[in-house]
């Protein structure tokens, strides 16, 4: 399961998760402004096209 973990995901992709988790923990959710809702657009893009390729790779393994 490793293994598939380190195909799947590189380097940047971990800047990735730690930026999010620092930006989603200082958002202020009762006021958000377009910035704060565009970025939490486009990281749960970014995190359903890393689901899908952890998929595509879990099923490469598998074969």
């Amino acid at each position: 399961m490793l293994e598939i973990l380190k195909k799947a995901f590189d380097k940047f992709d971990i800047l990735i998760l730690i930026a999010a988790l620092l930006l989603f923990k200082s958002f202020d959710y009762d006021n958000l402004n377009t910035m704060d809702k565009i970025y939490m657009g486009s990281f749960t893009f970014w995190a359903i096209t890393k689901l899908i390729r952890l998929y595509i790779v879990y099923n490469n393994e598998k074969k």
